[in-house]
């Protein structure tokens, strides 16, 4: 590897007409385990054991595939998200949980595979009335996502609040 990858900067396209604006980066290493499986590893967090799907040649089923981490990171950021506008504007949530499932085909454009869409299914439950205040949240959330943010698939979500 030629240089140090901790401080590369991004192309000056993506940050030149923002003035002054926040970055955040991230590393993660990738470490073989011979076939087509993979360690992941982020400093100080557990390592990760990864795979391809089960549908693929050497899939594995004890392991994350990329398929399945993009799904999850999709479906987390989208609950970070909506939790942190929640306790922002001071909304008690009781509980949250979700259910994804993504699509992935040649796309028309270009021939290649990818996620073409995601369908997610986020169920939250608050406290007795403010699921109005709750249902004001969601396309803040859903904007402020950073991985839905960095796809080309269609991302529908659909959203299930009730009050406790």
């Amino acid at each position: 590897m030629v240089g140090n990858p901790r401080r590369r900067s991004p192309p000056s396209r993506y940050y030149a007409s923002v003035p002054n604006q926040k970055s955040f980066q991230y590393d993660v290493g990738v470490t073989w385990d011979g076939r087509r499986a993979s360690s992941l590893s982020a400093a100080g967090r557990p390592t990760i054991l990864s795979g391809p799907p089960s549908d693929f040649p050497m899939g594995d089923e004890d392991r994350w595939s990329p398929e399945h981490l993009f799904l999850g990171s999709l479906a987390s950021c989208t609950m970070i998200s909506f939790l942190a506008h929640a306790e922002h504007k001071g909304l008690e949530v009781i509980e949250y949980s979700s259910e994804i499932g993504g699509t992935v085909m040649r796309r028309v454009e270009d021939g290649r595979y990818a996620f073409v869409h995601v369908h997610q299914r986020p169920r939250v439950v608050v406290a007795a009335g403010q699921a109005a205040k709750a249902t004001e949240l969601i396309g803040k959330a859903e904007r402020d996502c950073f991985i839905s943010a960095s796809t080309t698939a269609e991302v529908q979500n659909d959203w299930d609040i009730t009050e406790q």
